[in-house]
């Protein structure tokens, strides 16, 4: 994917550096913004856009972010297919070198799409790919959540509170969203295991994260855990 997006953006004139990389900026934007409206597939062709411009001037940072976003976007649409494609931009062997860290969210959001699926196995291969390339990156509890959840995915419940407890303590407590994901993980995993008054504490305290957080889809998820103790 990568060729050919610097085949179709070096077929025209394209700006000095700095200013390709300021309009691929502001395609982003827009492409968040059409995004948080509902409208996917507008995001998905505006992040399109700002990845021709980035790949043009090789901005590897631009290129990953749009290529995430991308992945992101066509996942919502409900085209899983657009998105492993995008993905490839940045795992594909290519002529440009992508930071670890930048490796890893692409493992991870690769991970996300076939625990999405249902295939935990899938699920789990990328997510160990994604812990391998994210030795210390900022993306680690997140992706050690998400090697939790493909874990519970397999019914391995007790791999699953081992992944939580991990990711809540990489966490910290400068990282809320992160906190609460890792709680809720180990509530679900204490309720697997059927340890229901053990579900409790990690649920309430995840529940009052993402009331605090403003984060509705999550405090919905939050809830349906909850209604598993009754």
């Amino acid at each position: 994917m990568l060729a050919a997006v610097l085949a179709c953006a070096c077929a025209g004139n394209v700006p000095p550096p700095n200013a390709t990389e300021r309009q691929a900026s502001a395609l982003n934007q827009r492409a968040a913004r059409a995004f948080e409206q509902g409208d996917y597939r507008r995001a998905a062709a505006l992040y399109e856009q700002a990845l021709r411009l980035d790949a043009a001037v090789e901005n590897t940072d631009g290129i990953a972010a749009n290529a995430l976003s991308l992945a992101r976007a066509w996942q919502a649409a409900g085209d899983t297919a657009a998105a492993h494609r995008a993905l490839e931009t940045v795992l594909a062997e290519g002529p440009l070198a992508f930071a670890p860290s930048q490796r890893a969210e692409a493992q991870a959001r690769k991970a996300q799409l076939y625990l999405d699926a249902g295939d935990a196995v899938g699920a789990r291969r990328w997510t160990e790919a994604a812990l391998a390339s994210c030795a210390d990156c900022a993306a680690l509890p997140a992706i050690q959540a998400l090697r939790g959840r493909a874990a519970l995915a397999a019914a391995d419940h007790v791999s699953a509170l081992e992944w939580a407890a991990k990711a809540l303590a990489a966490a910290g407590e400068g990282q809320p969203g992160e906190r609460a994901n890792a709680l809720r993980l180990l509530g679900e995993a204490r309720i697997a295991g059927g340890e229901h008054q053990a579900a409790i504490a990690p649920l309430e305290q995840a529940l009052a994260l993402d009331r605090n957080l403003g984060r509705p889809a999550l405090i919905c998820r939050d809830l349906m855990a909850w209604g598993r103790l009754t």
